[in-house]
């Protein structure tokens, strides 16, 4: 009976560590969430750079 309750607590303790490790690795989309985030976040920083390039030139040619 005490051997039956070591092998319990072991496979368990051995479930529970492989269950934790594997949460670790991403998946395809998560890593594909990622991408696309990145993605977006340079398209809008390119959009602030180009709002603020033509808002300059608009002054200019209003001559502010």
């Amino acid at each position: 009976m005490k051997f039956l309750k070591h092998a319990m607590v072991v496979l368990t303790i051995s479930i529970l560590v492989l269950g934790v490790s594997g949460c670790k690795k991403k998946g395809e989309a998560e890593k594909a969430g990622e991408k696309i985030d990145e993605t977006m976040e340079k398209a809008a920083d390119k959009m602030d750079e180009t709002m603020e390039k033509a808002a300059d030139k608009a002054d200019d040619l209003l001559g502010k």
